[in-house]
């Protein structure tokens, strides 16, 4: 899976960098906003060399960038941070900050009442948000370097929520349906999550704490729960469900010398429930 991933992100990457590239070595920040409709705002604050552009096409759109070089994270370049916001539709916000250098963020929405959030601190984290409906919500909080994050949520009421302290962390979510949510929590380096839920009302929940941790979630149905915590070293958990009111549970722990560990579940049907508890 993590080859998948890998190839995922390095697509993201490329798409972000190639919008900013131009921007790198230039002094001074740039801003653009065109928008078309009424009651929409954008409120934008750039220290340094930074990039951001915002579409509003619509009603009642809001925008707040707030984009600076100073990091929690050393850098010896100047910021050159990007951001780019597309909205259309009704009652749309986003909210971005950024601090550091070589940061990118994108975020696409359309439909009505969707929210992105994006905090970024650090170097070079890229995070991609795109909704599509109504009253579709995602928060990213990057943390680090090189940390990449991927949200697509596409029907009503879906929510994700990213939260990615370290290293090389990459975390894509997809979500198709209603009412679905994922909230996955990366802590450490090189760790990978994907997690993939169609229907209605399903949940995933995913923590990695430690080096190279690698968790697949894979739902279609309704009303299906996945909850996945892994820590320690290369370890790997790989979840498919197809149905409706089952519940997977996986709990994976311990270093290099306690050996790797590896957990596949395959479910088809309805009301199943399943737990896997591995570690040293």
């Amino acid at each position: 899976m993590k080859t998948q991933i890998t190839t995922i992100a390095a697509a993201v990457a490329f798409a972000m960098s190639t919008a900013a590239s131009a921007q790198y070595w230039s002094s001074g920040s740039d801003s653009t906003i065109y928008q078309s409709g009424n009651h929409n705002t954008n409120d934008i604050t750039q220290w340094g060399t930074q990039t951001s552009r915002v579409y509003q096409e619509g009603n009642n759109n809001s925008t707040v960038v707030s984009q600076d070089d100073i990091s929690g994270i050393a850098t010896k370049f100047p910021g050159n941070n990007d951001s780019g916001i597309d909205q259309i539709g009704q009652h749309n916000k986003a909210n971005v900050t950024q601090l550091g250098a070589l940061n990118d963020s994108t975020v696409y929405q359309q439909g009505d009442n969707n929210t992105a959030t994006i905090d970024q601190d650090g170097f070079k984290n890229i995070s991609v948000v795109e909704q599509i409906g109504n009253h579709n919500g995602s928060t990213v909080s990057q943390d680090g370097k090189f940390n990449d994050s991927y949200v697509y949520l596409e029907g009503n009421n879906n929510k994700a929520t990213v939260k990615q302290d370290g290293e090389e962390n990459v975390s894509v979510v997809e979500e198709n349906g209603t009412h679905n949510n994922a909230n996955i929590t990366q802590i450490g380096n090189e760790n990978d999550s994907y997690t993939y839920l169609s229907g209605n009302y399903n949940e995933a929940y995913v923590t990695q704490n430690g080096y190279s941790l690698d968790s697949t979630i894979l739902a279609v149905g309704d009303h299906n729960t996945h909850d996945v915590m892994q820590s320690g070293y290369n370890h790997d958990s790989y979840i498919y469900t197809q149905g409706s009111n089952n519940a997977q549970h996986v709990t994976q722990s311990g270093y290099l010398w306690g050996g790797s560990h590896n957990s596949t579940i395959e479910t088809y049907g309805n009301n199943n429930t399943n737990y896997v508890s591995q570690g040293q």
